[in-house]
C-alpha cells in the first residue's frame, strides 16, 4: 500500500514539476499564434516596411516562417518578436541560421534586424545552439535596408572577438585585409610610443557559407566565382557580453554595447587633480622626467585596481625606440616618455639622427581610443581614462568628456596605418600645441578627446579658438 502511495506522490510530484518548467518556458519564450494582436501588429507593420524599397542584395526574398515565431523578453527588456526564416542552403545538413528580430518601441512601431548564427561544427553538438547556454561559434546582425550592422566570435558563451562579415567571390578572399581598428590582437606592435604603426597583415578569413543566390538583384555579379559570406577579425574583446546581450535593440558590439554618458559628467581638470595626488603616479611621472636621454622609450601601464605595469620597449638597435602598449580589461591609463633626440646605428652600421616629437603621436592617440572603447565594455568609468606624455619639454595627458557612441562610431572608420605622414606634416608646420590640436581635429574628428599640459606652476587645458590659436584655460 505504502508502495502504491509513493508511486502516485511521485508521479503527482513530475506532472507538477514538468507543469512548473513548461510555465516558466512559455513565460521567458512565448510561441504566438498568427492571429494573434501581438503577431498581427508586427506582420502589418514588417510588411510596410518592406514595401518601402529594395532590401539590401543579400537580404531579399526571404522566407520567413510567421507561425514558429515567437515573443520574448530580450536580455534588455525589450518586447522581441523572433520570427525564424527558411534558409537557402546548398546542403540542408549546413546548420547556420537565419532569423528576423523585431523589437517592440514605446511609441509601438518596431525595428528590424536580421541575426545570422554561425555554430561553431567542432564544438560539442549542445554549445551549437544560442539558447543552450554555452554558445561556440560567430553571429552576425544586419540592416534588412542597408546591410551589415556588427558580427562577433563567441566562445563558451562569451564575446571574445568583434569581426565583420562581407560577401566576396571565393577565390578573392585572400584580398581581404580587417578593418582599420585592430587594437592590438595578435602580433600588433604599435605602442603607445611614437613610432608607425606595423600594417595589419593580410589576413585568409572564416568561410561562414556559400551565397545560394543573390536573388532579384540585377547590378554587378562578383567577377570570381560563387560569392561567399566571409568573417574577418577586427578587435579582441574582454568580458564580452553573450549572444542574448548582442541580439538585444540595446546590444552594442561584443564588449556589451554602448554605454551612455554619465548623467554628471565629471570636469576632466578635477579628474586630472585627483590623479596628481596619486602617490604613486606622481612617483612615476618624476622617474620618467629623469628617463629621456635614454635611446628607447620608458612607461607604465594603470590598472583600475591602482597598480602600474612596465610596459615592453625594444631595442634601440632594432631601429625603433618604441614601447607597445597592452591593454586589458582594468587598464585605465598609461605614463611613458618621448626622447630627446640622440643617435643611432642602423643595421648598415650608418649612425642616424633621431629627433622624436614631443608630443602625443598617432599612436599614443590610437592606444588612447583603445582604452576609451574597453572601458565602454568592462564597466569603468570613462572619465578615469587617460594618456600621458612625458618629456624634457613638458608633460601632457589626454582626457576624454564626450560621448562614448562618437568613439564606437568613428574609431573603426579612421586609417591609424596613413596617419603618420599627415601628422609629421601637420607637426611640422605648426608649433608643438597647435599641430597637435589641428591633427586631432583634422584626422581622429573624435569630439571630446581634451589636451592637457601638467605644469608645476599649474594645469591648463589647450584648445584652438575660432581663428586657429591656441588657447589656454585654467585648470586649477
Amino acid at each position: 500500500m505504502m508502495k502504491e502511495n509513493f508511486k502516485r506522490a511521485a508521479g503527482v510530484i513530475t506532472v507538477v514539476l514538468i507543469a512548473v518548467f513548461f510555465t516558466r518556458c512559455q513565460q521567458e519564450d512565448e510561441v504566438v499564434s498568427e492571429g494573434s494582436a501581438t503577431l498581427s501588429s508586427a506582420k502589418a507593420w514588417f510588411k510596410e516596411y518592406e514595401a518601402k524599397g529594395d532590401n539590401y542584395v543579400y537580404l531579399q526574398n526571404l522566407l520567413y516562417d510567421w507561425p514558429g515565431a515567437i515573443v520574448k523578453q530580450a536580455e534588455d527588456g525589450t518586447e522581441t518578436i523572433v520570427v525564424p526564416i527558411k534558409e537557402l542552403k546548398t546542403d540542408q545538413a549546413e546548420i547556420w541560421q537565419q532569423r528576423l528580430y523585431l523589437y517592440k518601441l514605446p511609441d509601438g512601431s518596431y525595428k528590424a534586424s536580421l541575426v545570422e548564427i554561425y555554430p561553431d561544427k567542432a564544438a560539442p553538438q549542445e554549445d551549437q545552439s544560442m539558447e543552450g547556454g554555452n554558445f561556440n561559434g560567430y553571429i552576425s546582425v544586419w540592416d534588412l535596408k542597408k546591410g551589415f550592422v556588427k558580427a562577433a566570435q563567441f566562445k563558451d558563451n562569451h564575446a571574445v572577438e568583434d569581426g565583420i562579415v562581407e560577401v566576396l567571390p571565393r577565390e578573392d578572399k585572400t584580398t581581404y585585409r580587417a578593418p582599420s581598428l585592430n587594437p592590438c590582437g595578435d602580433g600588433c606592435n604599435d605602442g603607445a610610443g611614437g613610432g608607425n604603426p606595423i600594417q595589419v597583415p593580410r589576413i585568409l578569413p572564416t568561410e561562414l557559407r556559400e551565397v545560394v543566390k543573390i536573388n532579384s538583384y540585377t547590378g554587378p555579379k562578383p567577377k570570381l566565382g560563387t560569392p561567399v559570406a566571409y568573417y574577418g577579425p577586427r578587435s579582441p574583446v574582454i568580458g564580452g557580453t553573450t549572444p542574448g546581450g548582442y541580439t538585444s535593440h540595446g546590444g552594442g558590439n561584443g564588449g556589451g554595447g554602448t554605454a551612455p554618458p554619465p548623467a554628471t559628467a565629471v570636469n576632466p581638470c578635477d579628474k586630472l587633480k585627483t590623479l596628481l595626488t596619486n602617490a604613486n603616479f606622481k612617483a612615476k611621472e618624476e622617474e620618467l622626467r629623469k628617463k629621456t636621454n635614454l635611446k628607447v622609450e620608458t612607461g607604465y601601464m594603470q590598472s583600475k585596481n591602482g597598480p602600474f605595469t612596465p610596459l615592453t620597449g625594444t631595442s634601440s638597435t632594432e631601429n625603433s625606440d618604441k614601447i607597445s602598449l597592452g591593454s586589458d580589461a582594468n587598464t585605465v591609463g598609461y605614463i611613458h616618455t618621448h626622447l630627446d633626440p640622440y643617435e643611432r646605428v642602423n643595421a648598415d652600421g650608418e649612425t642616424q639622427s633621431v629627433e622624436p616629437i614631443k608630443m602625443f603621436s598617432p599612436g599614443d592617440v590610437k592606444a588612447f581610443v583603445i582604452l576609451l572603447l574597453n572601458s565602454s565594455r568592462n564597466s569603468i568609468p570613462i572619465d578615469n581614462i587617460y594618456g600621458t606624455m612625458v618629456s624634457s619639454s613638458a608633460t601632457y595627458q589626454l582626457r576624454f568628456s564626450g560621448n562614448i557612441n562618437d568613439v564606437i562610431l568613428k574609431g573603426g572608420s579612421i586609417n591609424w596605418v596613413g596617419l603618420d605622414d599627415l601628422y609629421i606634416e601637420t607637426m611640422k608646420n605648426n608649433s608643438l600645441e597647435k599641430g597637435f590640436l589641428k591633427f586631432l581635429n583634422e584626422q581622429i574628428g573624435i569630439s571630446g578627446i581634451e589636451l592637457y599640459k601638467i605644469e608645476a606652476s599649474g594645469n591648463s587645458q589647450k584648445t584652438l579658438d575660432n581663428t586657429g590659436k591656441v588657447s589656454t584655460i585654467n585648470c586649477n
